[in-house]
């Protein structure tokens, strides 16, 4: 007969024999999987204040290399490494085509982030076309140095939107004419030029027109839509000042609308207005952009392109402000 100690013994190893075995016919997919949470990235801010003597102008280099995305982080490398050190405070994204403009927030916070960089406000319009065939999109940035270059700050310059019927003749220099009337309006030492045209069917000829005007201008060149019914050309930039004080501002980030009513355009135009308030400034200049002309009659003077960064959204403003003291 077996002691009682050792028939518990032999009890205690065969149930441990059962459990290790039970243990073993377990499948993996009876293990819960350990839950893995994705850094939730923060979105570009809504405003920023800087100082119009320290800002400087950049813009990408043209790519047709891969696809949106890489061509966006490839725009945002080449920017910082234009801006040496300098702070990139705002970004103009024109995304060309069919291209989803509603990625490029995140790939600008993706990127920023990964770089341990704060965030720039930031503005991202759908355009009809680019000037190299391939190419999805083109940034326009604003840096804030850690100098002073600009002693007297910065002046915001508007061309005049300049239109002609081009009939049935298919010159393809028809719009080189409006361009270069649109930047007679345009005058000084031009920091940055941009100017929205109907074709870039003579592309080369339209950019040499603007390095001949203001050679030290960083130049954007593009398409406002796929297809117009006229010939057109609208050019903006901003000039370094001769004379004045200089200006503390603040720049914003486009905030979009959906509709075309007045009330409609009313709720973002006051949104746009308290968004100054809270940063302590008064509107100084506003820019607006609608995917139809009609809207000019309630928004004023704007930009007509594809699409304004949500493909819902019919227009949006962005401003720049002045700081009060």
């Amino acid at each position: 007969m077996l002691s009682r100690f050792t028939a518990t013994l032999l009890l205690f190893l065969l149930t441990s024999e059962i459990s290790l075995a039970q243990k073993k016919k377990k499948s993996k997919k009876d293990v819960e999987p350990v839950t893995q949470t994705l850094e939730v990235l923060p979105d570009p801010p809504l405003a920023v204040k800087v100082e119009s003597t320290r800002l400087l102008f950049l813009v990408s280099p043209l790519s047709s290399k891969g696809l949106l995305s890489q061509q966006s982080k490839e725009a945002l490398a080449s920017l910082r490494r234009q801006a040496r050190g300098a702070t990139l405070v705002k970004l103009r994204a024109f995304v060309a085509g069919r291209g989803d403009a509603r990625r490029i927030s995140a790939i600008v916070s993706e990127q920023f982030t990964e770089w341990k960089l704060p965030l720039p406000a930031l503005s991202i319009l759908q355009i009809g076309a680019l000037p190299l065939e391939g190419a999805q999109v083109q940034i326009e940035a604003i840096a804030e140095d850690r100098k002073p270059i600009n002693l007297n700050g910065v002046a915001w310059l508007s061309g005049k939107l300049v239109t002609k019927s081009l009939g049935e003749s298919g010159d393809v220099n028809a719009v080189q004419p409006l361009l270069i009337e649109s930047m007679a309006a345009l005058n000084g030492d031009l920091l940055a030029l941009t100017c929205f045209v109907s074709s870039l069917d003579n592309a080369i000829d339209l950019d040499r027109a603007m390095a001949a005007k203001f050679p030290n201008a960083a130049r954007t060149l593009l398409q406002a839509q796929r297809a117009t019914g006229s010939g057109l050309a609208r050019c903006e930039g901003v000039a370094r000042r001769s004379t004045g004080q200089p200006d503390r501002l603040v720049l914003t980030s486009t905030i979009i609308g959906f509709g075309t009513e007045e009330k409609d355009i009313q709720l973002v135009a006051t949104r746009l207005t308290r968004l100054l308030e809270s940063n302590n400034a008064t509107l100084l200049e506003r820019k607006g952009y609608g995917v139809s002309r009609s809207l000019e009659n309630r928004l004023g003077s704007i930009c007509v392109v594809e699409g304004v960064g949500s493909n819902e959204a019919t227009f949006a403003l962005e401003a720049i402000g002045l700081q009060k003291f």
